[in-house]
């Protein structure tokens, strides 16, 4: 008989002997409370793309990792129960309808096939696709159907035993050859010549009645109410007792699994079978049911799925990485290990409450308790005797119930000391007390001269040159800040050894002298919660902000050299411990084990990798690199090289959904297969470019551990922070063509994820294609050329509407001087030179006549010229108000203000445009009644205009007369002018009067650019 061959690595032995004892295997418990439509579980196939497709007795249900989406009447499955799953070459889906006949599956609907079609029996209990036959082969309560996706080819074998059918339990591709096992009858090769329907029946051997069927290294294993091999070589036979086996799986290390039930008593279980040993293994694996009808084994996550009939699935890790040995490993009821020591012989000293156990390299232990202790002590003092004081202390320690431990460590001649609060025990390699002495506890620690240094717990050092004389030493002071306070931690670092205080930080022990960094400035953080020495003899130290510094010590100095930041470079906030094997840091934190290797994170193992308990206290590694951890009650055992051992080759990354502007994107019936978008390009227009993308990496061990990130080619070429988010959403994406790139690993596995790409194109809008901007160019051109036109037209009736107001301006300039030199005034004026000849004031006749002469000059000369210097104008008027006083013999003061930025020569206005103004006052302001007449002309600049205040001191003008005045001529033909030549002006003239005050009229005049 030929059995499974013996793996040959001691650890699996290890392991299975362990299992044996007390060693739980890490387990967890899926239910309908997690998304199973039923805990009556019928069949487990993993297909192609990594999902976990569940056969239930209430429908099917697919799990990707993080959901479990339900399939029934609901949605397109008209029956209920599912007993097998296949997949062909096309990644259809090919189901069991235990009752219904068979199913097929294209992830967009369901066709059905049964006994009408051809199907031998509507009861399949198992379903294989053969890829070199390309054909289904389906198992029945009675018979065997082929089937091509046309035609059906079924056997129907007439049984030996009566009453019984032809009902398959097995369907095995072996050697090339293809075998059907039956409950009560042979075990038959499919004989296939061409196609399916020449195809026939091969008696292959004789099985033992079975519900179930296995073949694995020319063994068959079957048996109801048995476990039994057969030999396909010898055919002998062995047999081991064990309930009714409904199926099988074989993991990595050919260790065999069966999941029994007896149905008609409530034995049944989880069976393991190893090195010829069957072994119960349910309660080890924390599985509560015993009804149990089928297994699959994960290759990729190393897990073991179960199916039970009652209490849904239960998926057992298999991937012996590591270990977690519960206090009753121990004989224990309670563990809390405080701390470890690795002796020369490979041996790992715990240190627990109430307990020293030695865990030898093949698992089994030696322990002592405090009763046993207590005996070593009786016997080591009736060895050595009892001193007077020893005989107080041994009588008041003698009182105490229970203890803890400190630290362990080793001398240079092999002696393991133990530090405790009973006091110090030295053991010998036969574990006999070699020296105690009854001490409070506090650690201890050997220099290179093998001289003990016991600190004391809250008090001094006590420096022993000779470690088993303990009544020479040198005490040490606290007092003095150079001595360490506080100890969590010795390590030894060559001739040098260093001290880890949780209140004081970091200390240098070398050639009998203390240092304190802290003290000197060369490490500032004093809450040490760890230090270890690396592979290259740096110190590594953790601290209880969370960091961890890589440093070296040279010429007296401390020097840096890396660190870890929590968040950034590690997941959790606090450190519990830092070990380095294989190359890799392990850091524990409170969100599970961070493992660094070459500085750069590769994984977090915790809850999801079956480490129930992350409450570390501390960490030892053997001389394998392996490491045992202590938790809050139990020992982790760790199996580094396993834990590191190369992942599985990337896996893709999918796109599951796509929502545009809040819509999910469904432009094509094609585009989703099996819920995920397979083009990689997506095409929308230019109002189209709000875009949210779900994805996601069907990961079946840790789902909850994937983190993505991505970039956009084009618009954003870098990358995003990584993220556990599996969504995206792209706001306002300009138009153009852009690469999403789509990256990421687990960080429980170190598995990096295949990139996956999508070109984005967003088109433009009508308004920005290449026809719309050559017909904009041609609609410009026209409209253009029409503007032109339209512009020759509009400049030539401009000059014609100019030609108009240049004539009008003539008109009123002639106007304007009729009316200024009007013949009243002429009249006046002759009169005056009359009356100066007749009183014989001839020499009063010429003065008025050479001024009237010269102001009628004036007067033509700038009527002939558009504009005149602002000067010429005030020569003008003064010339004017000269010869009106001379008429009128009373003297009217006259009095010019000019602003001091105004260049009179430089300002240019209308001609005559005051003179109205001026005569007004003359001929009305006044009467023989005025005292101390007084006109006053001011000139200021205010913005861009010339502002002209003509102000008297007259009788003023009443409000009937002052709209009289508006309305003379010589002051209509004014504004007339004014608007004419300034068309922006808004009220150029303002005339405001008061009754015997005056008159103040104010003119806007715009000044040249």
């Amino acid at each position: 008989m030929i059995l499974p061959k013996k793996n040959s690595f001691l650890f699996v032995v290890l392991f299975i002997i362990t299992t044996a004892i007390a060693q739980n295997i890490p387990s967890k418990n899926i239910t309908i409370n997690h998304g199973l439509p039923s805990n009556g579980i019928k069949c487990f196939f993993k297909d192609s793309r990594g999902l976990m497709w569940i056969g239930t007795e209430a429908g099917l249900c697919c799990f990707d990792g993080t959901n479990y989406k339900i399939y029934n009447e609901t949605n397109g499955l008209k029956y209920s129960e599912v007993w097998a799953i296949a997949e062909d070459n096309e990644n259809n889906l090919w189901l069991s309808i235990y009752g219904n006949g068979l199913a097929k599956f294209d992830g967009k609907k369901f066709t059905y096939y049964d006994k009408k079609d051809g199907l031998i029996n509507n009861c399949i209990r198992k379903i294989v696709y053969s890829k070199k036959h390309n054909c289904l082969i389906l198992g029945t309560e009675n018979g065997l159907s082929l089937f091509d996706g046309k035609h059906f080819k079924s056997f129907l074998k007439k049984t030996k035993k009566d009453n019984t059918q032809f009902q398959v339990v097995g369907i095995t591709e072996v050697d090339d050859k293809i075998l059907i096992t039956t409950s009560f009858d042979n075990a038959y090769r499919i004989c296939f010549n061409k196609n399916i329907q020449k195809a026939s029946l091969k008696l292959e051997f004789k099985p033992v009645a079975t519900y179930s069927a296995f073949y694995f290294n020319k063994g068959f294993y079957g048996g109801i109410g048995q476990f039994n091999i057969k030999n396909l070589n010898t055919t002998t036979e062995k047999s081991y007792p064990c309930p009714v086996i409904w199926d099988y799986a074989k993991d990595d290390t050919n260790t065999i699994y069966a999941a029994t039930w007896n149905v008609t008593d409530p034995s049944g279980g989880l069976f393991q079978f190893y090195n010829n040993q069957l072994t119960d293994i349910t309660q080890r694996a924390n599985i509560t049911s015993t009804g149990l009808w089928c297994l699959y084994y994960d290759k990729q996550t190393k897990q073991l799925w179960v199916g039970s009939i009652d209490k849904g699935i239960f998926i057992v890790d298999l991937s012996r990485q590591k270990m977690t040995l519960e206090p009753n490993f121990f004989g224990l009821k309670n563990l809390e290990i405080q701390c470890f020591f690795n002796d020369s012989l490979n041996n790992t000293w715990i240190g627990a409450r109430d307990n020293i156990i030695i865990l030898h390299k093949d698992l089994s232990f030696t322990k002592f308790n405090s009763k046993q202790l207590w005996n070593k002590i009786d016997t080591y003092f009736q060895h050595y005797g009892l001193a007077p004081l020893t005989i107080e202390y041994y009588n008041r320690y003698r009182k105490r119930n229970s203890f803890t431990c400190f630290n362990i460590v080793s001398d240079r001649e092999g002696y393991i000391w133990v530090t405790s609060t009973f006091g110090i025990f030295c053991f010998d390699k036969n574990y006999t007390l070699r020296y105690f002495n009854f001490t409070d506890g506090g650690h201890i620690a050997f220099d290179a001269k093998d001289q003990l240094i016991y600190g004391r717990m809250y008090t001094d050092i006590y420096l022993i040159p000779k470690k088993f004389d303990k009544l020479n030493y040198l005490q040490l002071s606290i007092k003095d800040e150079n001595i360490p306070t506080d100890i969590i931690k010795i390590v030894r670092d060559g001739e040098k050894l260093w001290y880890a205080s949780y209140s004081s930080g970091v200390f240098l022990y070398e050639r009998d002298t203390f240092y304190s960094l802290n003290l000197h400035k060369q490490f500032d953080e004093k809450c040490i919660k760890d230090i270890s020495i690396n592979d290259k003899g740096e110190l590594v130290i953790g601290t209880n902000s969370g960091r961890v510094y890589i440093c070296k010590w040279a010429n007296q100095k401390l020097q840096i050299l890396h660190s870890y930041q929590p968040i950034k470079d590690l997941y959790g906030t606090s450190i519990s411990f830092i070990e380095q094997s294989n190359g890799c840091y392990f850091i524990g934190t409170n969100k599970g084990i961070n493992i660094i290797k070459d500085h750069k994170f590769i994984k977090l193992i915790n809850q999801s990798e079956g480490i129930n308990d992350i409450q570390f206290i501390d960490c030892n590694k053997d001389k394998n690199g392996d490491l045992y951890i202590a938790t809050s009650n139990s020992l982790l055992f760790l199996k580094v090289k396993e834990l590191l051992a190369k992942e599985n080759t990337p896996t893709s990354i999918t796109i599951t959904n796509i929502k545009v502007n809040g819509t999910n994107y469904r432009n094509n019936t094609t585009d989703y297969i099996w819920g995920n978008y397979i083009p990689n390009k997506l095409k929308l227009d230019y109002d189209q470019n709000d875009v949210e993308l779900i994805f996601n990496n069907y990961n079946l061990l840790n789902a909850g551990k994937n983190v993505f990130r991505y970039k956009i080619v084009g618009l954003a070429d870098y990358w995003s922070n990584f993220d556990s988010a599996n969504k995206i959403q792209l706001r306002g994406i300009p138009n153009g063509k852009f690469q999403l790139l789509i990256t990421g690993k687990n960080t429980g596995t170190g598995v990096q994820f295949q990139t996956k790409t999508l070109t984005i194109i967003i088109t433009p809008p009508f308004w920005k294609t290449w026809w719309f901007s050559i017909s904009c160019i041609l609609i410009t051109l026209i409209l253009g050329f029409i503007s032109y036109k339209k512009r020759i037209q509009y400049i030539a009736q401009q000059e014609h509407n100019k030609s108009e107001v240049q004539r009008r301006l003539s008109e009123t300039k002639m106007e304007a001087l009729q009316s200024q030199m009007n013949p009243h005034f002429i009249f006046n004026a002759m009169n005056s030179i009359q009356n100066f000849i007749i009183k014989n004031n001839v020499d009063e006749a010429l003065s008025y006549m050479s001024e009237f002469s010269k102001l009628i000059r004036q007067t033509l000369d700038n009527s002939s010229q558009p504009r005149i210097s602002l000067e010429k104008e005030i020569h003008y008027l003064k010339t004017y108000i000269q010869l009106e006083n001379m008429r009128f013999k009373v003297a009217i003061a006259f009095r010019l203000n000019i602003a001091e930025e105004i260049d009179t020569y430089a300002i240019k206005i209308s001609p005559m445009l005051l003179q109205p103004f001026i005569e007004n006052v003359f001929v009305h302001a006044f009467d023989s009644y005025s005292k101390n007449p007084t006109l006053e002309v001011t000139f200021q600049i205010k913005d861009t205009l010339l502002l002209c205040e003509i102000k008297d001191n007259g009788k003023g003008i009443s409000k009937e007369n002052l709209n009289l005045l508006h309305a003379s001529k010589g002051i209509a033909l004014v504004k007339e002018r004014l608007g004419l030549l300034q068309h922006n002006a808004t009220e150029p003239i303002t005339i405001s009067s008061t009754p015997n005050q005056g008159t103040i009229i104010i003119l806007k005049l715009e000044l040249d650019n």
